[in-house]
C-alpha cells in the first residue's frame, strides 16, 4: 500500500458529512436494514456512454461505479487499499507493477476475474475504438502486460508513473467483463457488465438508469463498513436537469437524495431538520476558462495576464454561488494532493495592471466602441459554447465579457451548431473554452498543460489551452516519475501563474442533500461522487 502526500489534509478535512464519519451520511446506532429502492436525483450532465473507459462526464462514476469495481481503493486518508487487487509490488525503476489479484470474483455474466481479465481491460482502455476521452490519457504510460499466472499480472510502463495507483482507483477505470469486451464491445456503452454490488437493468435516456442488487457480491473494498451484498435492493438514478426541479423533488420526497445541490438551496437544506448534507471539493483542476495560447490574441502572455487581472473573480463567484463556492487560487483545487499552499492570494483583481499590460502589448489605440486596436485590428476573442451551456457558467461568461470590455477586449460569445463546435474544438478554432478536470492527483497538470496533450490529427488531447512551454513540460515529466513530487508540483503551479493559460474561477464542490432516513451514503474519495454499497434506508 502507498500513501499519497497531502491527502490526509485535503480529503479528510473537506469531506464534511452530517454523520459519525467524515464523508458519510446519517450517524446512527440502528442496525442496517436490507431492502428498498433508493432514488438519486442527478443533474443534467447525463453520460453519453456508460462504458467507464469511454466516459468523461461528471456523472460518469456515479452511473458506472455501482456496476464496475476498481482495481484498488483510494481511502479518505490517502492510502491506496486493496480491492480487486489483493496486493502489488513496484520495481525500483517504477516501470513494472506486479498485481496479485483477488480470487473468487465473478462478473455479472459469469466471467471470472483474473489476470487475463485485467489485461483485457487495460487494452480496452487504450484501444482507439473505445474512443476513451479520459482513461486512455490516464494510462498513457502503459506499454504492455504479462500474465504470470491466473491471478498475477505484470504490467510494464514506458516510463515511471507515480500516480498510476491513484488513477486506477477512479471509477473511470472500473473493470468491465472481459467476455463483453472481447465478444460484444459495442454493447458496453448501452449496457455495461461489471462485477459490482449492483447489476445494470435499464437506461432510459434523458430519464433514468436502474439497477438491482447483485446477490452474489462479497468482494467490496477492504475499508467498506460491511461485507456481502449491498443493503439496497434497487437503485435508480433519475436525471433532473433543472436545479429547481431537482431540489423540489427532494423537498417533496419524490427522491431520497439529490446530487449537485443548487447553491441557492444549500442553506435551506442545512436548516431543514429532515434533511442532511454531504459535500466535498473535487480534487483536480478548478472550473476555468481556458485561453488558446496558440493564436492571437492569447498567444501574447501579456494579453492573458491582462484578462486575469481584469476579472473580479471573488465578486463573480460569490454572486453566482450565493456564497457557497471557494474561489480558485491557482490551477489545481485546494483538495488536490500536491496543491501548492504557498501561492494562495497570488492572483489579484487589478484593472489598472490589466490596462498597463495591454498598453505594453501594443494595443494602445481604441475604436469608437472603446475596443483596443493594433495595426488596424480590433482586440477580439471568440468564445464558442454549446447550446446547453450551464447557466452558472453563462453568468460567469457574461460577467467576464463585461470585465474584458472595460479594458478594451471584445469577447464574442458564440453558439454554433453542435458539429461545428466539435470541429472547431478539434482544430483549435476558438480563443476561450470552459471546463474543469476532476482527478485525485496533481498529475492533472500534465493532462491539461503538457505539450504532449495538444490535440493532433492522430490523438485527441486535453491541453485545450494548447500551451507549449519547455520549462513546464520538464517539471511535469519529472513529477510523474518522482516518489515525492511536491516541490516539482509547487514549481509547476508557480510557472502556470506566470503563463496564465486559463482564468481559474472556483474549486468545484460536490454537494449532496438527502433525506435523513438515508444512512451511510458516502463519496468515493478517489473521485468524489455518491457511493451506495454501504447505504441503506432507515424506514
Amino acid at each position: 500500500m502507498t500513501k499519497t502526500p497531502l491527502a490526509v489534509l485535503t480529503l479528510a478535512l473537506l469531506l464534511a458529512g452530517c454523520g459519525s464519519a467524515a464523508g458519510t451520511s446519517g450517524g446512527t446506532t440502528n442496525t442496517p436494514k436490507s431492502g428498498g429502492t433508493l432514488i438519486l436525483g442527478e443533474n443534467g450532465q447525463e453520460p453519453p456512454c456508460l462504458d467507464p473507459h469511454g466516459n468523461a462526464s461528471s456523472d460518469g462514476p456515479v452511473s458506472t461505479v455501482p456496476v464496475a469495481d476498481s482495481l484498488v481503493w483510494f481511502d479518505a486518508d490517502g492510502t491506496i487499499q486493496p480491492w480487486l487487487a489483493d496486493s502489488w509490488e513496484i520495481s525500483n525503476d517504477g516501470r513494472t507493477y506486479t498485481f496479485k489479484l483477488r480470487q473468487g470474483v465473478k462478473f455479472h455474466d459469469g466471467a471470472v476475474w483474473n489476470a487475463e481479465a485485467l489485461k483485457v481491460n487495460f487494452e480496452h482502455m487504450r484501444d482507439p475504438a473505445t474512443k476513451s476521452p479520459l482513461a486512455a490519457s490516464y494510462i498513457a504510460p502503459y506499454k504492455d502486460a504479462k500474465i504470470v499466472d491466473d491471478y498475477t499480472l505484470e504490467v510494464h510502463l514506458s516510463s515511471p508513473y507515480r500516480p498510476f495507483l491513484d488513477i486506477l482507483a477512479q471509477g473511470y477505470l472500473g473493470m468491465i467483463s472481459p467476455k463483453q469486451i472481447k465478444e460484444s464491445p459495442q454493447t458496453i456503452c448501452e449496457h455495461p457488465i461489471g462485477s459490482g454490488p449492483f447489476v445494470f437493468d435499464k437506461w432510459t435516456k434523458g430519464e433514468s438508469i436502474t439497477y438491482h442488487r447483485n446477490p452474489d457480491y462479497k468482494w467490496g473494498p477492504k475499508s467498506a463498513r460491511h461485507t456481502g451484498p449491498a443493503y439496497l435492493e434497487k437503485l435508480e438514478i433519475r436525471f433532473l436537469a433543472e436545479d429547481a426541479t431537482r431540489y423540489n423533488a427532494l423537498a417533496a420526497g419524490e427522491v431520497h437524495a439529490i446530487d449537485f445541490t443548487p447553491p441557492q438551496n444549500v442553506e435551506d437544506v442545512k436548516a431543514n431538520p429532515d434533511l442532511g448534507f454531504l459535500t466535498a471539493i473535487r480534487p483536480g483542476h478548478p472550473m476555468s476558462f481556458w485561453l488558446n495560447t496558440s493564436r492571437p490574441p492569447f498567444d501574447d502572455v501579456r494579453v492573458r495576464q491582462a484578462l486575469l487581472a481584469a476579472v473580479d473573480r471573488e465578486s463573480v463567484i460569490q454572486g453566482i454561488s450565493f456564497g457557497q463556492y471557494q474561489v480558485a487560487q491557482g490551477f489545481v483545487t485546494s483538495s488536490t494532493p500536491g496543491y501548492a499552499q504557498g501561492l494562495t492570494g497570488t492572483i489579484a483583481y487589478d484593472p489598472a495592471k490589466a490596462n498597463k499590460l495591454l498598453d505594453e502589448a501594443g494595443w494602445t489605440a481604441r475604436d469608437k466602441d472603446g475596443i483596443r486596436l493594433k495595426d488596424g485590428k480590433r482586440l477580439t476573442a471568440y468564445f464558442p459554447i454549446a447550446a446547453n451551456f450551464p447557466a452558472q457558467r453563462m453568468q460567469i461568461a457574461v460577467q467576464t465579457q463585461a470585465a474584458a470590455r472595460k479594458i478594451g477586449l471584445d469577447i464574442q460569445i458564440q453558439t454554433p451548431p453542435e458539429q461545428e463546435l466539435t470541429d472547431r474544438s478539434t482544430k483549435g478554432d476558438y480563443d476561450l473554452s470552459s471546463g474543469l478536470w476532476a482527478t485525485n492527483t496533481a498529475d492533472v497538470l500534465w493532462i491539461q498543460y503538457s505539450s504532449k496533450n495538444i490535440t493532433t490529427a492522430e490523438r485527441r488531447g486535453q491541453n485545450v489551452a494548447r500551451l507549449s512551454d519547455s520549462k513546464l513540460d520538464d517539471l511535469l515529466e519529472k513529477a510523474r516519475g518522482t516518489e515525492d513530487p511536491t516541490e516539482l508540483y509547487n514549481q509547476a503551479q508557480a510557472r502556470l501563474l506566470e503563463l496564465v493559460p486559463a482564468i481559474p474561477f472556483y474549486d468545484d464542490p460536490r454537494p449532496v442533500a438527502y433525506q435523513k432516513k438515508v444512512r451511510d451514503l458516502a463519496f468515493t474519495p478517489a473521485y468524489p461522487s455518491p457511493y451506495f454499497y454501504d447505504t441503506w434506508l432507515d424506514e
